[in-house]
């Protein structure tokens, strides 16, 4: 059996399509368990009048942390594969279908992703997220990972709960990142089968005026990569090469929002890391010009 894994918060807008896309699967043999993270909307009432008995539905206080849900989904579920969705993603009909049907023919891959279609309402941001179009890759994928060349939307993935043994379950203490913490230990210690076709459809929301999530974001990228450090999963290299990244990251947002103190800061930081950066040296000088305007 599969258990699929959905947390949500004040999303009644979106997840009763996200549950659809789970339920109507072509692949029977699941049950759904929705964690709700406190929602103050009518997100509740949608999850509760869609008649199937294989849904689950746990509302817990507000913690504001994605990793607490999927945690305690986790210790309630009983399948021995494990999946996970968001509750404004949707998934193709027949996604669990070949990812089950891969993990069994192949013993000794841990778990499965696929390839997305990103979108916006009423428009697709990109088709594809991967270059490769078709096929089925068997691989260890998380030199690609830690080198910033290769993306794993959590949505995608399945995998065995055996997998739990060696990674761990989400780190509960990042506000932010622990999906990427928690991919990219699964990188380390399994092989993936990565199926090369778009079987998640990823809703990207509108941008606000904040960048409070994405900094906290980069923020988890940089303290994973201490982890990896830390547990000689990583050199030292990819630690300064992972941080110059993040940092730079962060300057463009700052300087996106017109905070030049905290953007030249920023790429102050990313130069310490990393000084054979041309691109990073002209934009620190470009945001003294801006100053001066």
């Amino acid at each position: 059996m599969v258990s699929v894994i959905i947390p949500t918060y004040n999303r009644a807008r979106l997840i009763e399509e996200s549950i659809y896309s789970v339920l109507n699967q072509t692949y029977k043999e699941l049950e759904l368990i929705i964690v709700d993270d406190g929602s103050t909307d009518n997100t509740e009432e949608i999850v509760r009048a869609i008649p199937d008995p294989r849904i689950q539905y746990y509302k817990l206080p507000h913690s504001g942390r994605n990793a607490i849900s999927k945690n305690f989904a986790i210790r309630q579920s009983k399948g021995t594969l494990i999946a996970f969705n968001d509750s404004d993603d949707t998934w193709d009909t027949t996604k669990l279908e070949k990812q089950v049907q891969l993990l069994s023919q192949h013993p000794h891959i841990g778990f499965s992703i696929t390839d997305a279609v990103n979108y916006k309402e009423g428009q697709i941001i990109s088709p594809r997220t991967y270059t490769i179009r078709q096929g089925v890759e068997y691989a260890n994928i998380f030199n690609r990972m830690k080198e910033n060349r290769f993306v794993v939307y959590n949505p995608t993935i399945l995998l065995r709960r055996s997998c739990f043994e060696k990674t761990g379950f989400f780190d509960e203490t990042m506000p932010y990142g622990s999906e990427f913490h928690f991919n990219i230990l699964l990188a380390f210690h399994f092989d993936a089968g990565i199926i090369y076709e778009p079987l998640l459809w990823r809703f990207l929301h509108e941008t606000n005026d904040s960048i409070q999530v994405p900094v906290e974001n980069l923020e988890g990228f940089m303290n994973t990569f201490e982890y990896l450090y830390h547990n000689n999963m990583v050199s030292k290299k990819y630690l300064y090469k992972a941080k110059s990244h993040a940092y730079r990251q962060i300057g463009h947002l700052f300087k996106q929002a017109q905070n030049l103190t905290a953007a030249r800061h920023n790429y102050r930081q990313s130069l310490k890391y990393d000084l054979m950066q041309p691109i990073c040296y002209w934009l620190l000088l470009k945001t003294y010009r801006i100053g001066d305007n």
